[in-house]
């Protein structure tokens, strides 16, 4: 409820303070705000004596509603309409009179009527809308409320059902005696720019005990108005469809433009100066005066693919961490423990790709293994499993012997380097241990997980 009320208070300020910005709203916020309606439907007497469904009685009556429109804000609007049509109700009686004779018959009422109101409009879909969505509008919910004075003409037939001779058991006038309500809620849907098409329903309260020509209640004999009694007065609902013509020179209409939206000046064109020529303009550079032919990032600053604070530009080993002292590379590799030579060689390892569906290493995987057989070869005393793995694309006995021969490929290259291959031994692991298991299928993951899957790892012989 506070966020309601919120959005309420929110919508009428931002409505107020661009009137007083623009002076004149309705010329300058380039809005439509006027709309005429016209709405066609049924009508269902409920709540009285004589009802529209009844014992296997069903006859809907009809409605039309005729209403001119002003919207006061994005979320808030008034209606002024005119309302007519007529009901049509029955009811099944049993007759007691002073002689005792006792029979069961069916009475048949039919109401016509016509009124004026004064409605509420409030747009719940704009009140609640994301101001910050991209979607176009295109559906609203529209609840609905308020007042107004009714005249009607009520008839009932004879009580034996014949259907044809009716007489008039009321003829309301208009006037103060004749006050009626109304609540209920549409679903709204745009057309285009000129037109809105409406599925409404509404629940009309009469007030009256006498708008279903029930008739008035007769001492010491069962009537029509004794048959469901009821409280507060007959009531109808009706539901029907409607056509809105939004009116104005305008390319919308306000209630179908976001609560926060105010055109109220166009803005400045931006201009872009980048003194440095690197692309990223000076306002959000956060390495003015980077050299000319340098790459950068988003912010400006000189690439470090790494992560090892030396610029690629300077880094002799660009994709493979190593301190400044020795221009981005890995310091020479002294001996070391198996378990943390396998480490080291899997850190290196990391990210190695090779061609799509082949067990061929790509060109920039390089300069990673040499790195890993700088390791090997400082350490010649220890043997290690190589374990190829694949994703989860393609079934899994081809994936076997793709992960086998990839991790043959990677012995291979160490082997051309200078490692003993007695050392290292090829195992094919497929898609049976994925380093994300949650990537199976393939398409339940982002590439860069998939690219992960496919890996060679190694591990000690102890």
């Amino acid at each position: 409820m506070k966020k309601l009320l919120y959005l309420l208070f929110l919508s009428s300020v931002t409505y107020t303070s661009a009137q007083i910005d623009n002076k004149n709203l309705a010329k300058e916020r380039e809005f439509n705000s006027w709309s005429v309606s016209v709405f066609g439907g049924g009508n269902l007497m409920q709540n009285s004596d004589l009802n529209s469904f009844d014992k296997g009685y069903f006859t809907p009556g009809y409605d039309l509603q005729f209403q001119v429109n002003k919207q006061i804000t994005h979320a808030f609007g008034v209606i002024a309409q005119f309302q007519m049509g007529q009901t049509r109700q029955a009811s099944t009686i049993y007759d007691n009179t002073p002689w005792g004779n006792s029979f069961t018959g069916r009475v048949h009422g039919k109401t016509q009527y016509h009124g004026v109101s004064l409605l509420a409009d409030i747009n719940a879909s704009n009140l609640l809308r994301r101001v910050d969505s991209k979607h176009e509008f295109k559906w609203a919910i529209h609840l609905y409320g308020g007042v107004g004075i009714l005249g009607y003409k009520a008839k009932r037939n004879n009580w034996y059902g014949s259907g044809e001779n009716y007489e008039v058991t009321l003829d309301q006038k208009m006037d103060e005696k004749s006050v009626y309500s109304q609540v209920g809620a549409g679903l709204r849907y745009k057309l285009n720019k000129n037109f809105d098409f409406e599925l409404r329903a509404m629940y009309v309260m009469t007030g009256d005990e006498d708008f279903d020509a029930s008739g008035k209640v007769a001492p010491g004999y069962t009537t029509a108005a004794d048959t469901h009694p009821t409280y507060g007065g007959d009531n109808m609902l009706t539901v029907s469809l409607g056509l809105h013509y939004k009116i104005g020179k305008h390319k919308e209409a306000v209630q179908w433009v976001s609560p926060l939206y105010r055109p109220l000046a166009a803005p400045a064109p931006f201009e872009c100066v980048d003194e440095d020529n690197d692309g990223v303009c000076d306002q959000w550079d956060k390495c003015p005066g980077t050299p000319e032919g340098v790459k950068v990032d988003g912010s400006g600053c000189p690439l470090d693919s790494d992560g090892d604070g030396v610029p690629d530009s300077e880094d002799k080993c660009p994709t493979i961490p190593g301190p400044i002292t020795n221009g981005g590379c890995p310091e020479k590799i002294l001996r070391i423990s198996g378990d943390d030579v396998a480490t080291k060689i899997n850190t290196y390892l990391e990210g190695i790709e090779f061609e799509y569906n082949s067990d061929k290493i790509r060109e920039q995987s390089y300069d990673k293994l040499n790195h890993a057989v700088e390791v090997l070869v400082a350490n010649p005393d220890y043997k290690f499993i190589v374990e190829g793995h694949t994703d989860a694309a393609g079934n899994a006995e081809y994936n076997q012997k793709l992960s086998e021969r990839r991790a043959n490929s990677v012995i291979r290259y160490f082997a051309n380097k200078g490692v003993s291959t007695d050392r290292l031994t090829a195992v094919g692991k497929g898609k049976s241990d994925l380093k994300w298991p949650e990537c199976n299928p393939v398409t339940s993951c982002p590439a860069w997980k998939n690219l992960e899957n496919r890996r060679v790892i190694f591990k000690e012989v102890k």
